[in-house]
């Protein structure tokens, strides 16, 4: 698990989350791995960020509110985790 710092720069965060999220995981999962409370502002800080920037995506595509979402990391997602790794 990991532990944020209270000034822990958003880029760590995003890749720790799009490592985390190889294979598809839960809004829950997600926000507990970072060390955050599972409310709507926190999902729209780390996650929606992402899925705006088509870094994730849902795995439920007809109901993207659905209790049983997931979210998985895109191909998009994995170019940006190979581009920051050099």
């Amino acid at each position: 698990m990991l532990e944020i710092p209270a000034e822990f720069p958003l880029e760590e965060v995003k890749k720790e989350i799009l490592q985390f999220c190889v294979q598809a995981k839960s809004r829950n999962a997600i926000l507990e791995y970072i060390l955050v409370d599972d409310s709507t502002s926190n999902f729209r800080r780390y996650i929606g960020q992402l899925l705006k920037q088509r870094l994730l995506k849902n795995n439920i595509n007809d109901k993207p509110y659905s209790r049983q979402e997931q979210f998985i990391i895109t191909q998009k997602g994995l170019n940006y985790l190979k581009a920051i790794a050099y």
